[in-house]
């Protein structure tokens, strides 16, 4: 990449705004976080995000999810909506790596709601030092429960042993702590359900080995993260049965469409801000491209709002899973109209506008994947969500 292209990949939101009030959806969550962010592009944060998620963790947004009563900032999902896409606008590759730390703290927050004390306790874990937490969910295997994921957990004298891959695994570098989904078993091997187990990113028996290889989000720190035979106490193991168990995994879903989403549509503002002035002006290719992220985002905010407003679980699923289609549908699309109106001559100086434009592909890649949703634990979809290609 040349420093041409890294003068230019910085946000000019002042005068051509992509997303609507781009610095206060960071500031409402730690004055002065727009700024201390915007001090470097986008480009240089592509090859190394540490330093967002630094920021991100000195400033508490970290905690944004977690509820007050945890010591977070209970913050509502129109709002970390709105704060996913505008630091996809200024580091795209943080903004998807933490969207796997912020859902499934939303999630649990629903399990700590309804009485479990460990899930507050872990929380407020989180809450104290701002952790950044990944999540050991689903590698989107056509047709497989997203819950069952070949990792166990078998009950011994005190706690658990773990073992199991997750590959990628977002934030393997940077977590202090990682959460797995994980398959009970008792010491002679006898099946005792689901659970979600918690371990300390720096335990005896977690590796990290390479896996990412492509330039894409290269600065997520997607590389596999291996649990050998991982101590986890007790208290750090809650089993997900009945009703709870249920609706933990249905808020799983529905945060992580909410957030993977707003993520992407920020990675789009971050190749409309990186479109130069000069280019822009008059563009109808880059304007079109504008709207059309704005109305994506006023259909994902409408989703968001449902889970702020309390509708039943199944509304909620549907309506998420509805706006993340329409904006896997759109997205490449738009991407194309923001290389056209950047222009060949940034086309062949620098490589951040195609990587940026082909980066809108991967959300057909996270899960749950069309054509890949009957009998993996979404239920609650109606038949024209669930039966999508």
């Amino acid at each position: 990449m040349t420093a041409d292209a890294t003068r230019m990949t910085a946000p000019d939101s002042a005068r051509h705004g992509v997303l609507e009030d781009l610095p206060a959806r960071l500031d409402a969550m730690a004055d002065g976080l727009h700024a201390a962010l915007a001090a470097k592009p986008a480009v240089e944060y592509e090859q190394d995000a540490s330093p967002v998620f630094a920021l991100l963790k000195q400033a508490r947004a970290t905690t944004m999810l977690i509820p007050s009563a945890c010591g977070g900032q209970g913050a509502k999902a129109v709002d970390a909506v709105r704060f996913q896409a505008a630091l996809g606008v200024l580091a795209p590759s943080a903004a998807i790596a933490t969207t796997m730390h912020h859902y499934k703290i939303a999630a649990l927050g629903q399990v700590a709601a309804a009485g479990d004390e460990r899930a507050g306790a872990i929380l407020t874990e989180l809450a104290g030092d701002a952790q950044i937490i990944a999540s050991g969910g689903a590698e989107s295997m056509p047709g497989r429960d997203l819950r069952s994921l070949g990792s166990q957990a078998v009950r011994g004298a005190g706690g658990y042993r773990v073992t199991g891959l997750k590959r990628p695994c977002s934030l393997s570098t940077s977590m202090d702590m990682m959460s797995l989904m994980v398959e009970l078993r008792a010491p002679d091997g006898t099946p005792e359900g689901y659970a979600q187990a918690f371990v300390d990113a720096r335990a005896e028996g977690v590796a990290r080995e390479p896996f990412w290889h492509s330039p894409v989000f290269r600065a997520a720190e997607s590389h596999a993260v291996q649990l050998t035979d991982v101590r986890v106490p007790r208290e750090r193991v809650f089993p997900l049965i009945g009703e709870v168990g249920r609706r933990f995994a249905t808020d799983c879903y529905t945060w992580f469409q909410l957030l993977i989403s707003a993520s992407y549509l920020g990675v789009a503002g971050c190749l409309a801000e990186a479109t130069p002035g000069e280019r822009r002006a008059g563009s109808r290719a880059w304007t079109d491209a504008r709207a059309g992220i704005r109305r994506l985002e006023a259909e994902l905010l409408d989703a968001a709002r449902a889970v702020d407003e309390g509708a039943p679980a199944a509304k909620q699923l549907n309506l998420a899973m509805r706006a993340r289609d329409r904006i896997e549908d759109d997205l490449a699309g738009l991407g194309n109209l923001l290389l056209r109106a950047a222009g060949g001559g940034m086309f062949a100086r620098t490589c951040f506008f195609t990587m940026l434009a082909g980066a809108l592909n991967a959300i057909a890649f996270h899960p749950p994947q069309r054509g890949a949703r009957e009998g993996i634990g979404l239920e609650l979809l109606t038949p024209d969500v669930k039966g999508r290609d």
